[in-house]
């Protein structure tokens, strides 16, 4: 038979248990509103029977299980889930990442914007018209010059902006995301190596785990990203969790940006032609020069190519697209497409002008660029010098030859036709003389404000749509990692229950055995 003190043993293990998991029940419910825990649970297991080979061992009949023991405590995560919370977080960075650019940018292309450049334009074209009147009059082709200052600083305003718009995205890029994906990447490497310790002395570090994961989903805001853990025996029975994080490539390949305590860096550069890149380094700062598998090699460390979401794929694509302007051609349209465009009618606008007012003997641009010498942008268009110069006449008000004894001062058949052109069908260029747009100067600034607003749609859209999946998402995590007060409080009931149980289960033991102590033996006296 057993052991008379064998149960007692089976109730005081039921005691401990009970009481752990109130324990555990009541710190989640203490921690119900910590950001980042996840609810824990304690890990149990049956203790089975022992039966000796010794003679007078237990009989077979007696094999009754030894009560029950804590393995330790565990998190209650579905790895699943985070996966794909995390897949979705790399979409939804990209699209915020832009969407707070093409905001922006809304902000310089609204209806306001061309509504004043619609307004400039047809009041230099009512001051062209009065002095087609009176051509020879100089306070009239002073107002004219006015005017046409008054356009220049429209686009010299919305070109300042643009500029502005593209320093504020790589101060956000590189002082912001890069810089907070850096910390993330260095947090997660000695967070590894402080929950290496804490496994060795037998610590689950549950909490420090719980940083970990916080980090590792504000990382795959950034970019796509797996992570792997496996388990290693360290001897001493020392079980210790070990992770990993790796950057997926386009190709399926993989970059390694964590490994237990070491950890790799970004940096970013600039090119001269104002295109941004993101660099892999280690930590000491050598430069990365493949992938993992060996398929991608990378010069100078330069992995922008292999970045296809997240929020650097979406701050990259709003400081690097010009969509048409691109070569080859593309539909990524960033704030360099903006700037073209912008660019690209300031340089006909100038273009046209400066061939209307010239004649075969005689070259009088009305624009110039500031220096000059340089072609004609949106930044530094300007009055030319020879006309800012002229006391008036600069103007060319007609072309026709001049017959001999006949004057024409009054004729203004050129004037005519350089309000003509404002209605003529233009085609506007990228800098390399490639066709990117066919209308007048109105309608040019029409098709910029729409085809940003048809983005900011699009983008929106999608944005909206990533939002929605990611609190799916969200609710099913934590529905297995998140707190339920409801849930904890039957909880609480069920193991004091237990407690209760197993109390009076050591109750009913102890009187056992009192009764055969005690009482055997003097029945019948």
């Amino acid at each position: 038979m057993r052991s008379t003190f064998g149960g007692f043993y089976v109730a005081k293990s039921g005691l401990d248990v009970a009481r752990s998991n109130i324990e555990t029940t009541g710190n989640n419910i203490t921690n119900a509103n910590s950001i980042g825990f996840t609810r824990q649970r304690l890990d149990t297991y049956a203790v089975g029977s022992y039966r000796g080979t010794m003679r007078y061992a237990t009989d077979a009949s007696m094999y009754i299980g030894e009560g029950a023991k804590i393995s330790g405590t565990s998190q209650m995560r579905d790895p699943y889930l985070d996966v794909r919370y995390r897949s979705e977080a790399a979409k939804l960075g990209s699209t915020g990442a832009q969407s707070e650019v093409l905001k922006d940018l809304g902000y310089v292309f609204d209806s306001a914007t061309e509504t004043e450049f619609d307004t400039q334009f047809s009041d230099f074209i009512k001051q062209l018209q009065a002095l087609a009147e009176s051509p020879s009059d100089p306070v009239t082709e002073n107002i004219v010059k006015t005017s046409a200052t008054t356009i220049l600083q429209l686009f010299r305003q919305n070109a300042t902006e643009l500029n502005t718009i593209k320093n504020q995205a790589k101060t956000e890029f590189t002082s912001g995301a890069v810089r907070t994906a850096n910390l993330a990447l260095q947090s997660i490497g000695e967070l590894n190596q402080a929950i290496r310790s804490a496994n060795i002395s037998g610590n689950p570090a549950l909490e420090l785990k719980d940083d970990r994961n916080m980090l590792i989903d504000q990382l795959s805001e950034y970019l796509n990203i797996e992570v792997t853990t496996k388990e290693v025996d360290v001897g001493s029975g020392a079980i210790v969790e070990e992770l990993s994080i790796n950057f997926v490539a386009s190709n399926g390949d993989k970059f390694n940006l964590v490994n237990n305590d070491k950890f790799r860096q970004f940096e970013v550069t600039e090119a001269i032609d104002g295109t941004f890149g993101l660099v892999l380094t280690e930590s000491n700062g050598a430069l990365v020069d493949s992938s993992d598998f060996g398929s991608i090699a990378l010069v100078d460390g330069d992995i922008t190519s292999q970045i296809k979401s997240g929020a650097f794929s979406g701050y990259l694509s709003m400081l690097n697209d010009k969509g048409e302007f691109d070569t080859p051609p593309t539909t990524k349209r960033g704030i360099g497409y903006y700037q073209e465009m912008l660019d690209s009618l300031a340089n006909k606008f100038a273009d046209v002008l400066n061939e209307a007012n010239s004649t075969a003997d005689n070259v009088k641009p009305l624009f110039e660029s500031d220096p000059p010498g340089a072609r004609i942008t949106a930044s530094n268009i300007a009055i030319s010098q020879a006309w800012a110069n002229s006391a008036g006449g600069y103007i060319t008000n007609s072309k026709k030859p001049i017959s001999p004894g006949v004057e024409n001062g009054d004729d203004s058949s050129n004037i005519l036709y350089i309000i003509s052109q404002f209605r003529a069908e233009l085609t506007f260029e990228s800098a390399d003389g490639t066709a990117i747009f066919k209308g007048s100067f109105q309608e040019c600034i029409s098709n910029i404000s729409t085809t940003l607003g048809l983005q900011i749609k699009g983008n929106k859209r999608i944005h909206d749509t990533n939002i929605s999946n990611i609190q799916e998402v969200d609710y099913l995590r934590q529905s297995v990692s998140g707190v339920n007060l409801d849930e904890e409080g039957i909880n609480l009931i069920m193991y004091n229950q237990s407690l209760t149980a197993a109390s009076r289960f050591m109750t009913t033991l102890d009187e056992a055995l009192e009764t055969i102590v005690m009482r055997m033996g003097i029945v019948g006296r």
